[in-house]
């Protein structure tokens, strides 16, 4: 179970770092407020449920992926904070589908929802950097 959830993890996350690194040069802000967290939600969920394993643990497992690459990219002082937020908020996003796909059993429903979280978290980061 444990090394299903790890497999989805990085593969949401290695998908989502390649793909982001095109929507990022090609739409900036509206990239990272929109169609970033769509595709990170998307990529998160699939994975968990192609991989038949749990969805927060997914979710969080990319978290912690993202935020080693924060530490990596950052300043030691802004790296250690936006890992822990990154870790917190895919956390958070991962039980917010979970929730929202056992109420509905929709995983497109639940990618909806996780994705206006998520959108309105980025929109938030964005404007106060």
């Amino acid at each position: 179970m444990i090394a299903k959830i790890i497999m989805a993890g990085i593969f949401s996350a290695a998908f989502a770092y390649l793909c982001n690194k095109i929507i990022l040069k090609s739409f900036q802000d509206e990239g990272l407020t929109i169609v970033v967290p769509l595709l990170e939600e998307m990529a998160k969920t699939t994975f968990a449920i192609f991989l038949k394993t749990n969805i927060i643990g997914t979710h969080f497992i990319f978290g912690c992926i993202e935020g080693i690459y924060d530490i990596m990219t950052s300043s030691k002082k802004i790296g250690k904070w936006a890992a822990v937020a990154s870790i917190v908020s895919h956390s958070f996003f991962g039980i917010v589908t979970h929730l929202t796909y056992t109420k509905t059993n929709y995983s497109m429903i639940a990618i909806i929802v996780a994705w206006i979280f998520h959108s309105g978290w980025n929109w938030y980061v964005v404007k106060k950097i």
